[in-house]
């Protein structure tokens, strides 16, 4: 029998992120039936456009053959800002209509607003975790041609690997439904959340969640893939407005949760590294950001090398203490400031 490799199991997984669907329910909680577009899930008209040269920015997206080619190290490539973080997941209206407030020459940050920011990244979210259940089931053919006494192992991983993908489907589907019915009622009860706004642009845009391991001094907040209690997510988005960068976290949770306690270093950080902490964050925990070239190109060769090799492409889950406290460390080439600060905690449920 011919062996079934990794690569075949990858380009399922290819396949299952061209699906098309609008993330958005409609009034009886079934995916709208409108045409579907590419949407950005970072403004490719403000956070992308305003960091690209000739149209272009380095994306942290990786495939199976590149991680091969380049020995296993991430290395940024250029793409275009049509096709960077970009997924067919809404129709034309919803990505159009839905999130306009946060889509203009500029924007004030509320809760309404802050809660479109997560909803998006919630929903990109959750179609990256049912591309992965979907795509599950073919790692079970991993010991096909393989020495019989290898088909054990092989099947333990692809039964870990679904549970995994299982359970963590399910709790993204659930965030999604939650900033959904929130949205719809502009209900913000359990919602918090924190921003910040720069005098000028910092090099970077993005927009995920990710699972908070550590806090920004380093300290133990919640031990990822460990025990069955629900893991608490922060969402991260970096775009900008007139020129000027904002981050924007928006997290569900008690006020001394691992949510909360993340937001909270970040915000008792020194004004004056919150530049460097905002880029570090997006290089660190999330695959969907994107990279000025002009900044990027300009670092040692060392630097750039340092800044993403713990990032979430490469699967880390729990960070070294001494790697999230990093994350505060300054970046000589960033001077933006800080000149405006914002953000509410969640109403009691």
């Amino acid at each position: 029998m011919p062996s079934f490799n990794i690569h075949q199991a990858a380009a399922h997984y290819i396949k299952e992120l061209q699906r098309r669907y609008c993330s958005h329910a409609n009034a009886a909680g079934q995916p709208c039936g409108g045409q579907i577009v590419r949407a950005h899930t970072v403004q490719k008209s403000g956070g992308l456009e305003a960091i690209a040269r000739d149209s272009r920015v380095y994306s942290l997206t990786t495939t199976m053959p590149e991680m091969e080619k380049n020995q296993g190290r991430l290395v940024p490539r250029l793409v275009g800002i049509g096709q960077a973080s970009v997924f067919p997941g809404f129709c034309a209206e919803h990505d159009r209509d839905l999130f306009r407030p946060i889509e203009g020459k500029d924007c004030i940050i509320g809760f309404a607003e802050a809660l479109l920011f997560s909803y998006r990244a919630v929903c990109f979210e959750a179609y990256l975790k049912r591309a992965q259940l979907a795509a599950s089931d073919i790692l079970f053919r991993l010991d096909e041609g393989a020495p019989v006494e290898h088909h054990e192992l092989a099947q333990n991983m692809a039964r870990n690997v679904q549970h995994s993908a299982r359970r963590a489907a399910a709790a993204t589907h659930a965030r999604k439904e939650a900033y959904e019915a929130g949205l719809v009622a502009q209900n913000f009860t359990g919602f918090s959340y924190s921003w910040t706004r720069f005098n000028q642009l910092l090099p970077v845009a993005c927009c995920g969640t990710f699972l908070p391991d550590n806090d920004l001094t380093g300290t133990l907040l919640q031990r990822i893939a460990h025990g069955t209690q629900a893991f608490e997510h922060v969402t991260l988005n970096i775009t900008s407005f007139a020129g000027q960068s904002v981050i924007v976290f928006g997290w569900s949770g008690t006020d001394d949760g691992p949510a909360a306690r993340f937001v909270q270093s970040f915000d008792a950080l020194d004004d004056q590294l919150k530049a460097a902490a905002t880029t570090r964050l997006a290089l660190e925990y999330l695959e969907n950001s994107y990279i000025s070239p002009d900044w990027w190109e300009a670092l040692p060769e060392s630097y750039r090398r340092g800044l993403i090799s713990h990032d979430a492409a490469r699967g880390v889950y729990q960070r070294p203490p001494a790697i999230s406290r990093a994350l505060g460390w300054p970046i000589a080439s960033l001077t933006a400031s800080v000149i405006a600060k914002g953000g509410q905690a969640a109403d009691a449920i």
